[in-house]
């Protein structure tokens, strides 16, 4: 179903216009704000009507406006007010439709008619419009992939942040002690040694100091002897005190030799190894404070990148149940796939793409979306150069499609030309500028889904056939 005739007046900038269209692509040129969007406005704000149609679309200082459009089975009339806007639709077969806008709703494609704003787009909602296309809801998928990304993101800070203190953490020895050391309990044991030390010491000293007494008493002992061999008289006298030093040194050689024996197997303790265990002690408690700490680094590490892994693999599950979703399903254009990234074609990114390549691609969409009303837009059509016209019009022609195509010309030579609202030359070839009525009435029918109130009867409507141009012929 395409465009077989389009008459507006009073529309944005135009002021009035009559196209029938004869080939597949129909040029609208002219220099800027001319009316040529306008042109392709009206088949938009004629189809789809609501929101498509601007707060003002009336030609600045006009009442009404009017838009009527022949679709071959029917013919669309929208006019407009200053405070309305009025639809109606007469099908050819003098059937009744009753609710208007809710019948072309189901005849208008998914999209715009415009296969560049497909292209304008970005990667994720070019995604989306193929996978409307294909009958799949993926926005659920979307979803919990967009939410399992993010919390990946924050998990994989964490875990390289602890990887860092991980990688950066000291190797401690195996055999480090659990628990801290305590200084206090080690400079209690030193003062044990030391003073245990000190009294082994003294009396060790005392034992040698007895002997040294005994020694003297021997030298005594000898001295008497002599003495007693000039002193017979006193010989009685000092053999006793002999007698009794004798008795005295060989218990102090008895003590002696009992306590040199003991002490002899008495260990004497190390305290320098306690002083050296004092002065190392801080560091090793610091190494065992360390070790902690590495070790708890070191399960928070594996906890993390077993979670950043677990996340990892449900975003693969993600994407193959999206390609499992996608089983089957026929694309609207040969080579055409998809990835985490967006579109692909030929394996390659959309965005690398060439520019024909692109618009083929668009243009296949477009057209996949919009499989009853066979009518394509495209605005600001001087950014294509020949080679993509030519493009698009192989493609339009092969499936039949039509094709309004607004682009910026001055030489008046192509297509239908606008001036200052009007048609005034088609191919180079001028055409009379038909006399149009100032006074034209706008009515409308009530539609039965409320889309519009009724200004007049319905015998106020003017009779809606395909008019010829001619130059003598009244408005419409």
């Amino acid at each position: 179903m395409k465009i077989v005739q389009l008459m507006a007046e009073n529309i944005k900038k135009l002021k009035a216009i009559e196209i029938t269209p004869t080939d597949n692509l129909v040029m609208i040129t002219g220099d800027n704000a001319q009316g040529k969007s306008s042109v392709l406005d009206c088949i938009t704000y004629a189809l789809c009507g609501g929101k498509e149609i601007p707060e003002k679309p009336i030609k600045k200082g006009k009442d009404k406006g009017k838009i009527i459009m022949d679709m071959g089975e029917f013919i669309i009339t929208r006019s407009f007010t200053k405070d309305n806007s009025y639809l109606k639709i007469e099908p050819k077969n003098g059937s009744q439709i009753k609710s208007p806008q809710k019948f072309l709703d189901e005849l208008v494609g998914k999209i715009s008619f415009d296969p560049l704003e497909f292209l304008n787009n970005e990667s994720k909602k070019q995604k989306d419009i193929l996978f409307g296309l294909l009958g799949i809801d993926v926005g659920e998928i979307d979803a919990r992939e967009k939410r399992l990304r993010e919390e990946r993101i924050i998990l994989g800070r964490d875990r390289d942040r602890v990887k860092v203190l991980h990688d950066k953490a000291e190797v401690f020895p195996d055999d480090l002690p659990e628990k801290e050391v305590s200084i206090n309990s080690l400079s209690t044991r030193l003062k044990e040694v030391m003073e245990w030390n000190s009294k082994l010491q003294a009396e060790i000293a005392d034992n040698e100091n007895l002997k040294a007494l005994a020694k003297k008493d021997l030298e005594r002992i000898a001295l008497f002897r002599e003495e007693a061999e000039e002193l017979m008289k006193k010989a009685r006298t000092i053999t006793q005190k002999a007698g009794r030093l004798q008795k005295s040194v060989d218990e102090k050689k008895e003590e002696y030799v009992h306590t040199r024996d003991r002490l002899a197997n008495t260990k004497v303790e190390d305290a320098f190894c306690i002083e050296k265990q004092m002065a190392e002690v801080e560091v090793t408690n610091t190494q065992i404070r360390g070790k902690r700490e590495w070790l708890k680094i070191c399960d928070e590490f594996q906890k993390l990148e077993k979670s950043y892994t677990s996340y990892s693999q449900q975003i693969s599950d993600i994407a193959t149940e999206r390609s499992e979703a996608l089983s089957g399903k026929e694309m609207p254009v040969e080579g055409l796939s998809f990835d985490d990234g967006g579109l692909l074609y030929n394996g390659i990114p959309l965005d690398q793409a060439s520019d024909g390549e692109k618009l083929m691609i668009s243009m296949g969409i477009s057209m996949a979306l919009n499989p009853q009303i066979r009518v394509l837009r495209i605005k600001d059509g001087s950014l294509l150069g020949p080679k993509n016209i030519a493009i698009l019009s192989d493609m339009i022609k092969e499936r039949d499609f039509q094709l309004f195509f607004e682009k910026v010309d001055t030489s008046g030579n192509i297509g239908i030309y606008i001036e200052e609202g009007e048609i005034t030359k088609v191919d180079g070839k001028p055409v009379n500028t038909l006399p149009k009525s100032n006074a034209i009435t706008i009515t409308a029918q009530a539609s039965q889904d409320g889309s519009a109130s009724s200004i007049g009867a319905e015998e106020d409507w003017p009779a809606i056939k395909t008019p010829e141009a001619k130059p003598e012929d009244e408005g419409w």
